[in-house]
This record gives structure tokens, C-alpha cells and sequence, in this order.
């Protein structure tokens, strides 16, 4: 529970306390009127109320958001695409985007559970299967991770010392799809461990998570068939440059992924008058993954070159970055804590879905797309 919630319920705490006493001195005195007009009236002593049940969730909260982007990318998506088959190669694209979320997070016995939906709408600079003319593309984005505390399952500290309040496991998933020119479809997988890191108090939270991750993609970058438009295209004929075909189909390795996440209520650093702001900072780092291509594959693309399979398709470390200052404005205005935020952020992303900004298709044709750097602006509603 958070400092504001602490403080909230402690506050209901003494109201209820008066209120008893209040209650019981009522009571008392009705008893006194109820014995002074017939000492022979019996008495029959009230039953033991039974004890609160525990709620199954210590933290149960859904909220619905929406945040703007002005400066997106899509990597391989080049300027002009809203006018030119496959885009103006050499020119650098960005555009806004607009997302709309639904997130759900809670806290039981033994852990945590987070559940992040999103539906993205891109401008026109990035249209329907990249069709010049057509609408912004969308996109259906969700992801879910779980923790599992040692210390919960123990019931004991035994896991909570001078570097770390708890250990646990974590496991999780991502998946997306985009109706773009590249038409993505993305699952993963998940799994690791995760470190509730033994900071000072006045610095928040700050949770590290250690994980493998597995990734099955499809996009038509690489896929071969009759009529394909711009690059992906393998023309009439059906087939990739070695004369087979390809269905877009990549299957990764595995690899690492770093996931940190840092809470700072900026009450206890700046003074009460900052209470009502904290910031957020979430970090993750994705280790490169192969190309997803088989043997056979790569023969059917053309795996050398410039514009070759592997130059293109060769993934590295991904890093995404997002920090954001955030406001409990039904706090600030209303004294009703927790149920509005506003907020404002920064987004950095380098090799975006892991592509390489250095090769051919991100640093020649479609020149920048392969970063991200954004500021943006949002509002959160929760459930209560």
C-alpha cells in the first residue's frame, strides 16, 4: 500500500473508532432508561459478531487510459508512404499515434497480477497495408506478467535482507497485431525471476526482473507471394530471389530480457506540497534474437548483401526507456485521492522490435525509422 493509501486508511481507522465509542455509549444509556423503568425486564447478552473476512485481494485496481504520441515510428515504413507505393526511399517518417488502455492490477496472498491491453491508431503517414490514400493503421497490443513472492510462499523473511525486500518468480506474454504495409503478428514468452530491490524509502519502488524470452513473429517484409506490394513483393511469379518461397513465418532464439521498474514519490524528496506527483520510470532491455530465418529460408530470400537477409534481418540489443511525470489530479483538486492521474513523458527506443538502425533498410531506405524518441501526454481514469 502506498503512503496516500496508509494514510487514507488510517484516517478511516480513527472515524470508525469514534464512531464506535460513540456507538457503545449510546447503547449503554438506552440500557440505563430500559432497566430504570423495569428492573425485572430480562436481558439477553448479544451475540460475538464474526470476524471480517480477509478481502481475496489487497490491491484490486482497473483503470482505462489514453495517451498521445506526436513523434511515432514504424521501422521499415519510409516518408511519403501515405502517397507512394512503399514510401520515398531515403526519407524519414514519423507521425502521432493515439492509444487508448485498459490496465488491470492486483495484489493477492501470494503475488501480483498485471494485464495491459492497448489499440493504437496511427495517422494516415502510416496507412492500411500501406496503401497510399488508405486510414492510419491500427494496432491490438496486449501483455500480462505475474509474481510469485518467496517470502509470500513461505510465509517468512528468509528472502528479505540488506539488497532485497523479496524474490519471486515471474511469468508472462506479449502479444500484437498490425493491419500496416508489414502486418505483423508477435507472440512471446516470458519467464524469470523478479527482485523488489531494498532501496530508501524516499526513493519508491524499484523492481528488476531477470527473464528469458521467446519470440514468434509473422510480417510480410519477408513473405513471397503473387502481386505483393513494395518491398516483401516477390512479384508475379510467387517467389523469393533463390527461387522459393517464403511465408514470413520467423521463429527467434531465445534470449535474455532485463526489465526494471521505479515508482519515486516526489512528497518525501520535494515536501508536501509535491505530494500529489511521482515519477515513473520503466526499463527494458532485450538481447538480440537471430533472424527468425532458417537455412532453407535464407536461401529462398538472398542472404547476403546490403539489403540481403541477414543485414536486414539480424536482430540486436533492444532498449526502451519511459519516464513520465505523473499527477493524482483528483487529489490536487478534488482531495480525493487515487482515482484520476494526468501525466507527461518521455519515450526512447532504440532497434525497435529489435531491428538494426545500422542496416540498409533502417539506415538508407526507410533512414530513422528503426528509433523511437517521443515526448507525450495522458490521462488515467481507475475503478473504484
Amino acid at each position: 500500500m502506498n503512503r496516500q493509501g496508509a494514510v487514507v486508511s488510517e484516517t478511516g481507522l480513527k472515524r470508525n473508532a469514534k464512531a464506535v465509542v460513540l456507538a457503545a455509549l449510546l447503547a449503554a444509556s438506552m440500557g440505563g432508561y430500559a432497566r430504570a423503568a423495569d428492573v425485572d425486564l430480562p436481558t439477553k447478552a448479544a451475540p460475538p459478531k464474526p470476524a471480517p473476512v480477509a478481502p481475496f485481494f489487497v490491491v484490486n485496481d482497473t483503470s482505462v487510459s489514453f495517451t498521445w504520441f506526436p513523434n511515432s515510428t514504424d521501422p521499415g515504413v519510409a516518408g511519403g508512404s501515405n502517397v507512394v507505393p512503399g514510401g520515398n526511399a531515403g526519407q524519414r517518417n514519423s507521425f502521432y499515434r493515439a492509444s487508448g488502455e485498459i490496465d488491470h492490477f492486483d495484489v493477492w496472498e501470494y503475488g501480483t497480477n498485471l494485464i495491459h491491453v492497448e489499440l493504437d491508431q496511427y495517422s494516415s503517414h502510416d496507412p492500411i497495408q500501406g496503401q497510399p490514400g488508405a486510414e492510419g493503421s491500427r494496432e491490438l497490443f496486449a501483455f500480462s506478467r505475474s509474481t510469485i513472492g518467496w517470502n509470500e510462499l513461505t510465509h517468512s523473511k528468509m528472502f528479505s535482507n540488506f539488497l532485497v525486500n523479496d524474490i519471486g518468480f515471474e511469468i508472462g506474454g506479449n502479444a500484437g497485431t498490425q493491419n500496416n504495409f508489414l502486418a505483423e503478428e508477435t507472440t512471446v514468452g516470458v519467464f524469470g525471476l523478479n527482485f523488489d530491490l531494498a532501496i530508501p524509502k524516499v526513493l519508491g519502488t524499484m523492481l528488476f526482473g531477470v527473464m528469458a524470452d521467446k519470440e514468434f513473429t509473422h510480417n510480410e517484409f519477408n513473405a513471397c507471394g503473387p502481386n505483393g506490394f513494395g518491398v516483401a513483393s516477390g512479384g508475379a511469379s510467387g517467389t523469393c530471389g533463390g527461387g522459393s518461397s517464403f511465408s514470413g513465418d520467423r521463429d527467434f532464439n531465445w534470449t535474455w530480457r532485463l526489465e526494471a521498474f521505479n515508482s519515486v514519490p516526489l512528497g518525501g524528496i520535494l515536501g508536501s506540497w509535491a505530494d500529489s506527483a511521482h515519477i515513473v520510470n520503466i526499463l527494458n532491455v532485450i538481447g538480440p534474437k537471430g533472424t527468425g530465418i532458417s537455412n532453407a529460408n535464407c536461401l529462398a530470400l538472398g542472404c547476403f548483401g546490403a539489403t540481403g537477409a541477414f543485414n536486414n534481418n539480424e536482430t540486436k540489443t533492444e532498449i526502451f526507456e519511459d519516464v513520465r511525470l505523473s499527477f493524482d489530479t483528483s487529489k490536487l483538486f478534488w482531495g480525493k485521492p487515487g482515482i484520476w492521474d494526468t501525466y507527461v513523458g518521455y519515450r526512447y527506443w532504440e532497434n525497435k522490435f529489435g531491428t538494426n538502425h545500422n542496416a540498409a533498410l533502417f539506415a538508407q531506405i526507410a533512414p530513422g525509422t528503426s528509433v523511437e524518441s517521443t515526448a507525450y501526454v495522458g490521462t488515467t481514469y481507475h475503478f473504484k
